[in-house]
């Protein structure tokens, strides 16, 4: 399937909804753009695509603490939105590719609620997947994680399971093209914080990371300064963008919040459905 035309997304996503509608346990409301995300993540793989989609969705019912009770208008997440950037950037002209910026707004770890943390990190992330303007082209996804003002008491914070269900979101049911991700402003104790993370790391992951110290330009190597933050030498205005996407959240609650999107209804699961019991029964081991 030629997934870089729309006519074949748009065909691959109509026959992703016609299984679906043979899982009725699985949340049949899905958006129509999330489906074609699926279909150009698994380069018009179906039978991967579907895998994917029941992994993920099976990974959302087994961790409510994270995929669940998620207004991303309550106090918790806004609290994350304020002290932590979680900005999607937008397209920038002669490259495929697109950047994601992370990094501590306020530093303060008392307000480094980890669960809350990855909470909000999916509701921007599943927004991402329904807007019109993140293209699917042949680029991927770049995040950028600056580690300026992350401390040791912020990696005493972290939750190890809650980091393992993130890590195996990301890796292996996040319905994205995965090309890069760059780490700046590197700590002196970056060590300590791979040894958390790398016991969750795939390799083929493991390889796509690149790591930047403070004040270094060898991150100019690897992609456009027009498309880095305007802090960083680049053309992008984080207090913009971050303005737009707060918008983009209050416009989508209601979506965020329709638990019809996103929940699996064990009572409507049939006996047959053998691929989803197997991976729910892999998910709890």
């Amino acid at each position: 399937m030629g997934v870089g035309q729309d006519s074949s997304l748009e065909e691959g996503a109509a026959r992703l909804k016609d299984w679906l509608s043979t899982q009725p346990h699985l949340p049949q409301n899905i958006h129509p753009m999330l489906l074609q995300r699926y279909v150009h993540s698994t380069g018009g793989d179906l039978e991967y695509a579907k895998k994917i989609f029941i992994l993920g969705y099976t990974i959302r019912q087994n961790n409510p603490h994270i995929f669940e009770d998620r207004d991303p208008l309550g106090s918790n997440v806004t609290a994350i939105l304020k002290a932590i950037d979680m900005v999607p950037l937008p397209p920038v002209e002669g490259c495929d590719d697109k950047y994601i910026f992370y990094r501590l707004v306020d530093c303060d770890p008392d307000k480094f609620d980890f669960n809350d943390v990855i909470k909000t990190f999916f509701i921007i992330a599943d927004l991402r997947m329904i807007q019109p303007d993140v293209p699917m082209n042949d680029g991927g996804d770049v995040p950028i994680f600056d580690m300026n003002g992350f401390t040791l008491r912020h990696l005493t914070k972290v939750v190890l399971s809650t980091l393992r269900v993130y890590m195996r979101y990301t890796q292996e049911a996040h319905p994205v093209r995965l090309k890069a991700i760059h780490v700046i402003n590197c700590t002196p104790f970056l060590d300590r914080v791979m040894c958390l993370v790398k016991p969750f790391m795939k390799k083929r992951v493991a390889e796509m990371l690149h790591f930047h110290l403070p004040n270094s330009d060898t991150i100019y190597a690897h992609f456009p300064k027009a498309a880095l933050p305007d802090e960083y030498g680049g053309q992008q205005s984080i207090v913009k963008h971050k303005e737009d996407w707060f918008n983009r959240i209050k416009l989508q609650r209601d979506y965020l919040t329709d638990g019809t999107r996103w929940k699996i209804d064990e009572s409507r699961r049939s006996a047959g459905n053998d691929l989803c019991g197997t991976l729910r029964k892999l998910e709890i081991d």
